[in-house]
């Protein structure tokens, strides 16, 4: 068989199994778990896979697969990654298979959704698992499906999806080479594909600050020491550690905090308040700074006040950096998936993504596919994160027909056969 009568039998294999996909889509967006809580998702994950008996599927990572292709000539290994967690918002759209799930979040009722389009990335990986079983005779090498869990952040004191899997051996059994990350992006469309060498994402340091202070009458703030005065000031004064205290030039930089509560009562000066924050670099040295900066700050806003401050770091994810010899090397497919007009370069993003330390073990590519409604104009696509985010679900078999024709040329490219 020729590389062009396989990319065709990609593509009519792909049509083929487009109704499954948009099924699995809708059930999955329907279903959403947070991370390590990923279970139904797993489960439904495995029905699917375990249609497929040229796969060797392992469970990993608490609610992760890993699920295994040997294809008929030997050659190297290559991966795809797929997250299959969700988030703690409310979705607002009004699709008939919207997500009407409810959780306890952090001591709080809230909503789940797939508002970050890993249900579609998910879909699309069941979808080129399925297509590619059907031709692992022409494959010049193995092909490794992560399905991982936790990637929007894992609870406190837990290793995030990817480090946890990593550590799990997803990258060994076969040895894997080279993997491909895929992300829905709604400011495109279907059938584009947004892609970039070097540096992708920002370096990601959670932190959470306490401060303590004295609990008092409210009508009597004099006698106590009031944290919330305090976590105010230092919110106020984050922001300068960006405008006065890195180089910009070098990177951008963001701090944002997620959240700051404390008290229960209207006339209660608490004994304690505290707030997470997120820190985002595309500079490692500006990231030094502000992590230490951020714990002198916090320390010094909280003596004023009269209170004491404890500053706690969470989870870290590195920057996101594309292989370059990669990139080079698989351009020239994703044109010819995509057309060249199709195929659109963007700047580094302050977005963070835990595939980053996938791409620190072993070369990297991670790439957008385009899911804005296409009845809509772009301007009235919601973002990602946005409780009113969609996917259009013609950008699944786009998907599966870009990974299927991506990871046999990767393996040509890898075996010296290019």
């Amino acid at each position: 068989m020729t590389s062009v009568d396989f990319y065709k039998d990609i593509d009519q294999l792909g049509s083929d199994f487009a109704s499954c996909q948009i099924k699995i889509f809708r059930w999955l967006h329907q279903h959403p778990e947070l991370a390590y809580q990923e279970f139904e998702t797993s489960q439904y994950i495995l029905k699917h896979l375990e249609k497929l008996p040229e796969l060797e599927i392992h469970s990993i990572a608490r609610t992760g697969i890993k699920a295994v292709l040997r294809g008929g000539k030997s050659g190297a290994t290559v991966a795809i990654r797929a997250d299959i967690d969700a988030l703690p918002i409310q979705e607002e759209t009004d699709l008939e298979y919207a997500s009407r799930v409810k959780t306890d979040y952090n001591g709080q009722e809230t909503g789940v959704a797939h508002a970050c389009g890993h249900d579609a990335s998910t879909a699309a990986a069941i979808g080129t698992a399925t297509v590619l079983s059907q031709l692992k005779s022409e494959l010049h090498g193995n092909v490794v499906f992560l399905f991982q869990p936790a990637e929007e952040g894992a609870p406190n004191g837990a290793d995030g999806g990817a480090l946890r899997m990593i550590g799990e051996g997803a990258l060994q059994d076969p040895e894997v080479q080279a993997i491909f990350g895929f992300h829905a992006n709604s400011t495109c469309y279907p059938g584009q594909v947004m892609i970039r060498e070097g540096p992708t994402h920002a370096s990601q340091d959670s932190i959470f600050i306490r401060i303590w202070g004295e609990q008092a009458h409210g009508s009597q703030p004099w006698s106590g020491k009031d944290p919330i005065v305090a976590g105010a000031s230092l919110i106020n004064s984050l922001q300068t550690l960006i405008s006065r205290e890195v180089d910009l030039q070098k990177g951008a930089a963001v701090i944002t905090v997620g959240y700051f509560w404390g008290g229960i009562k209207v006339n209660i000066i608490p004994e304690g308040a505290e707030m997470g924050l997120t820190v985002r670099s595309l500079d490692k040295d500006n990231r030094e700074i502000l992590i230490t900066r951020i714990k002198e700050l916090a320390e010094m806003k909280a003596e004023m006040h009269g209170c004491q401050a404890e500053v706690i770091y969470g989870q870290h994810y590195p920057m996101n950096i594309n292989n370059l010899e990669l990139y080079h090397a698989m351009l020239p497919t994703v044109e010819r998936v995509a057309r060249a007009k199709n195929v659109l370069y963007y700047l580094s993003s302050t977005k963070s993504e835990d595939f980053s330390h996938f791409s620190r073990e072993i070369p990297g590519l991670y790439m957008y596919y385009g899911v804005a409604p296409c009845e809509l104009p772009l301007s009235e696509a919601k973002p990602t994160h946005h409780p009113g985010f969609m996917v259009d679900t013609t950008a699944l078999k786009f998907a599966t027909r870009l990974e299927c024709n991506l990871i046999y040329d990767s393996l040509k490219m890898l075996n010296n056969d290019f």
